[in-house]
């Protein structure tokens, strides 16, 4: 399948990027997971090596190697662990935000240290009545000066604590439609009136930090308003096509690694007296995990190829999102059933796999908000 959208480039790449796992992420992926901790070094480590620059021009430090390279890196890292994948994906989204919609200024002065992992970023969008209704959001942006206030809170934000630059969606024109008067903020951690907590754990991808903001009076220089005031909503959906694409490749990811597994296991499980590989009820499982996985990734990088072509991917994202966010949840599922007993204890990555899978459903949009986008699209005159 990978000549079908690989180049040479892509080849190195993922040589030099599985190099770089094997070396400093293999050895600590099942740790992640039991500490509940991914180091900080490793998201800068990722930055430094250019593994969040693919959507990045060169000039701001980026290697824009484009959509199709940062699917893959996305699906390796998510391969050895999800949870180190899902960190960089606010960067990735951030990064893609400031070089579409930033000034000169905004991308000389962030971008180029967001490209390289030295600010770790954080997409800030959701809150307690906002969360499939993005529209629904009621932190507020008000101009005092040279400058706004912001005045509220978000909740369910990846890398609460942990980022540096917080991009924060507020409302400016509080009198519209909030789809015409919302605005997106870039706030460093260390504002006044900034606060971040991390009050509850996730049932998987562990090592992940997800927590809430608070902002109170939350002074903001104007030259921190990306993009035009009460322009965020449209530069946030464009973005949300780029978290789908993502995340139907995390997906990917952690099928990839479940249906490794399982054969792995398969071939040395001895069960009457021979591997259960040899078993067709077992055959039939790896055979349905393979169609699947493979249906996804064809969805993932195609998908990935069109964005890369400068295509609408509306219909396509939420597509790919939805369909492989699905398939991960079931292959995970059957890996877990392959290994019966084993695959129910924490000696085995399987349950991981099940842990994390389910959060792909639910994360960057639900795959219930996904179909309602697919409908409507596909429902245009």
């Amino acid at each position: 399948m990978n000549e079908l959208f690989f180049s040479e480039k892509h080849y190195k790449l993922k040589n030099d990027l599985r190099e770089f796992l094997s070396e400093k992420i293999v050895p600590i992926k099942d740790e992640i997971d039991k500490k509940r901790e991914v180091p900080s070094w490793v998201i800068k480590e990722i930055g430094k090596r250019g593994f969040i620059g693919p959507l990045i021009p060169k000039k701001y430090n980026g290697t824009e190697l484009g959509t199709v390279a940062h699917c893959l890196i996305t699906e390796e890292l998510s391969r050895v662990n999800v949870a180190i994948s899902v960190p960089r994906t606010p960067c990735i989204l951030m990064s893609y935000l400031v070089t579409h919609y930033g000034t000169e200024e905004q991308k000389e002065n962030f971008l180029k240290k967001m490209a390289t992992g030295e600010k770790i970023c954080s997409i800030c969008v959701t809150e307690e009545e906002a969360g499939s209704n993005v529209a629904g959001i009621k932190t507020k942006a008000e101009k005092n000066g040279d400058s706004y206030l912001l005045n509220g809170s978000k909740r369910f934000i990846t890398n609460a604590g942990v980022a540096d630059y917080y991009f924060i969606w507020a409302i400016t024109s509080p009198n519209v439609n909030p789809r015409s008067g919302m605005s997106v903020f870039m706030v460093e951690k260390d504002t006044p009136g900034f606060s971040t907590e991390n009050p509850y754990g996730l049932m998987g991808i562990h090592g992940v930090q997800n927590g809430i903001l608070n902002m109170e009076d939350v002074e903001v220089p104007k030259e921190n308003l990306i993009g035009e005031e009460n322009k965020g909503f449209q530069s946030l959906m464009a973005t949300f096509n780029v978290e789908r694409i993502t995340l139907g490749s995390e997906s990917n990811g952690i099928s990839l690694s479940a249906l490794e597994d399982s054969k792995k296991y398969a071939k040395s499980r001895i069960q009457f007296d021979k591997p259960i590989s040899r078993f067709q009820l077992i055959q039939i499982k790896i055979a349905e995990m393979a169609t699947k996985l493979r249906a996804a990734r064809l969805m993932s990088y195609s998908t990935s190829k069109l964005h890369e072509l400068g295509k609408d991917v509306t219909k396509e994202a939420s597509m790919s999102k939805a369909f492989a966010s699905k398939m991960a949840v079931e292959i995970a599922s059957e890996a877990v059933q392959i290994h019966g007993g084993d695959g129910y204890t924490d000696m085995y990555s399987v349950e991981r796999y099940m842990r994390d899978a389910k959060f792909f459903q639910i994360g960057g949009g639900t795959s219930e908000i996904q179909n309602l986008v697919i409908a409507r699209e596909e429902l245009k005159d």
